[in-house]
């Protein structure tokens, strides 16, 4: 195992950035050495650069790509990563970037042929992975007998009402103020809509004469469902077809059912209920003798351990097993499991088969929104 620390710049200076990947940078100065840090905004990078010391700062992300001193760039700005994934390729850098790799399969795929050329290392920012809970869970789904039903669901709060506890710069102490759920809705139908930023890549996955909410559920897919259907990929495999799936509320309610071969079906669904402050994100693996539930929490809450039921008989008796793995925080483990991957080689849990697998299946939901079952191509 190698020793030295990892020379890293970091591209994009927002809340998950602040949040979670940071602060683990500078606890482990062992580990990680912050040579750059850019954002496109002059007072983030500023508080950024004088809170974890980083030696160089900038507006402009490829000075930080192409810095001398930076062996793998943390792409963690929002939006679309490819050209910034493709800078990074060009000049040889290890990247890691947070979800979506891709924003719909013919992105995923360019993205996936630059990455394998340039010959460096990538990992996607699929925190959950490294979940101890998650990684406990998959040994005993994958010893349950039968297995018949995997059940997702996601009730989601107003995002910031998870995230106010946080110091966040150039404005650490903001208050809350919950954002009224017409102008949500609103937002997200423009960032869709032709000349939004997110029109061209919606549009792709959904196809360009979708109806308006059919874009906007493409997006959440894209962009929070994603975790769940990589951690069921995780432990299934790939899918097979996804059979119906339906959106309502203007796109902030959805849910579909596919097939996954050997008599396995799951569902996914997917809520925006802004007005209670509860997170709720459940993935549950059901067989006749047996069944595996996780309970994961706001992945703006640092540490905090993901809940495990198992559910089993002995002879006549139900047995409920509560378990606690770990407070180990899987944003950590995640970037640990990075810089192993670049000094040390093998293989991540994550690999570059996982966003390319999303991408299908994602678009395959998406594309099922008008009422056609879809083979996950």
């Amino acid at each position: 195992m190698s020793q030295r620390p990892l020379r890293v710049g970091v591209v994009g200076c927002g809340g998950i950035a602040q949040m979670m990947h940071l602060p683990h940078l500078h606890e482990r100065p062992d580990l990680f050495t912050l040579v750059s840090v850019a954002d496109v905004r002059q007072d983030a990078v500023d508080a950024v650069a004088a809170i974890y010391g980083a030696k160089h700062k900038t507006t402009n992300p490829l000075e930080t790509i192409k810095h001398p001193e930076v062996e793998a760039v943390l792409l963690l700005a929002s939006g679309s990563h490819e050209a910034l994934a493709k800078a990074a390729y060009e000049h040889k850098k290890h990247l890691f970037v947070e979800k979506p790799f891709g924003y719909d399969v013919k992105e995923t795929e360019g993205l996936l042929k630059a990455a394998k050329a340039s010959g460096v290392k990538t990992l996607v920012g699929y925190h959950k992975r490294f979940d101890p809970a998650y990684l406990r869970a998959r040994e005993a789904v994958r010893s349950l007998k039968d297995l018949r039903f995997v059940e997702v669901t996601v009730l989601h709060p107003d995002d910031g009402a998870y995230r106010v506890h946080h110091a966040v710069h150039p404005n650490p102490a903001a208050p809350y103020v919950m954002t009224p759920e017409a102008e949500d809705i609103k937002g997200t139908q423009q960032a869709v809509s032709p000349g939004g930023s997110a029109f061209h890549a919606m549009s792709e996955v959904v196809g360009g004469d979708a109806p308006l909410d059919h874009k906007v559920a493409a997006k959440i897919l894209t962009e929070s469902l994603i975790h769940d259907i990589n951690v069921v990929r995780g432990v299934l495999g790939e899918p097979k077809k996804v059979v119906t799936a339906h959106t309502w509320h203007s796109g902030f309610a959805q849910n579909s059912l596919t097939d996954f071969g050997n008599g396995v079906h799951a569902t996914l669904n997917w809520v925006l209920v802004p007005g209670l402050r509860n997170y709720e994100e459940t993935v549950r693996f059901i067989a006749p003798m047996g069944r595996v539930t996780l309970t994961f929490p706001s992945p703006y809450l640092k540490n905090m351990p993901t809940p495990l039921r198992i559910e089993r008989m002995d002879g006549g008796d139900h047995v409920v097993e509560q378990r606690t793995i770990s407070y180990e925080e899987a944003f950590r483990g995640e970037l640990h499991a990075f810089r192993t991957l670049v000094l040390d080689g093998g293989k991540a849990e994550v690999t570059l088969d996982d966003p390319m697998g999303d991408a299908r299946w994602i678009q395959a939901i998406a594309r099922a929104f008008r009422g056609a079952p879809q083979q996950v191509a």
